[in-house]
């Protein structure tokens, strides 16, 4: 399997190291002290926590893990499919990570592995714009721009839709000076039912749901599916 973020590591730690509004939602709602972050990427969500809470990370990326362990912590190469690191009060699986996984076996392996490892688990992944589903491309457009390590920094995002499949497939470029670094992501995108059916089937029930990170309802129009689930 390509590692998307083998080149990027250092560029995404910058655009994204900002964002909150996620965190703020996952710390408010914690189970307990001990928490474990799938798909933690370099460990955004893992130090938002406050310093008494026991968080550990575990991504896919070693370059992404290598930049979360550069700040202290936690954290472990490994698959969200088949881990085993011991009893947590909660798992956490942010910014669509879970989303990663095209098959339905990846998906019933990771829910079957965090059923094992806590009795709580919250998923956050992005809603399907449903009035974007019927066109198949949107063109390159610009994304985000900054400074890291004082090079100037471009992304750029051009994205695919297959409905059918339920699939987004995210090409973003990286231009730093030089020919540009593409990182190209697949997306399963999931409905709300899908979702619950899917959690249910896996031993666990959902207790609430929310359409974004401030805890507002799912709706027509919202950008987000948080799901906490509790395990039967």
């Amino acid at each position: 399997m390509i590692d998307p973020y083998a080149k990027i590591a250092r560029w995404y730690d910058a655009e994204f190291e900002g964002a909150s509004a996620d965190i703020r939602s996952f710390v408010a709602r914690n189970a307990g002290p001990r928490v474990l972050v799938l798909g933690c990427g370099t460990g955004r969500v893992c130090r938002g926590f406050p310093a008494d809470r026991n968080v550990v990370g575990l991504d896919l990326s070693a370059p992404m893990i290598e930049a979360a362990r550069a700040r202290g912590g936690e954290y472990h190469v490994g698959d969200m499919r088949a881990f085993d690191l011991g009893s947590f009060d909660e798992v956490i699986i942010p910014n669509g990570s879970f989303a990663f996984l095209r098959s339905r076996a990846d998906r019933a392996a990771c829910l079957a592995a965090c059923a094992r490892a806590a009795p709580v688990l919250t998923i956050d992944v992005p809603m399907p714009d449903f009035a974007l589903l019927g066109q198949p491309h949107t063109p390159e457009r610009p994304a985000w721009s900054g400074l890291v390590d004082g090079v100037a920094v471009e992304r750029t995002r051009e994205v695919f839709r297959e409905p059918v499949a339920q699939r987004l497939r995210l090409v973003d470029r990286y231009r730093a000076g030089g020919e540009p670094i593409v990182s190209e992501l697949v997306l399963h995108l999931f409905t709300r039912d899908e979702m619950e059916w899917m959690l249910e089937a896996s031993g666990f029930y959902v207790d609430e749901a929310w359409g974004d990170h401030a805890g507002g309802p799912v709706r027509e129009g919202c950008d987000r599916l948080v799901v906490r689930a509790l395990r039967l």
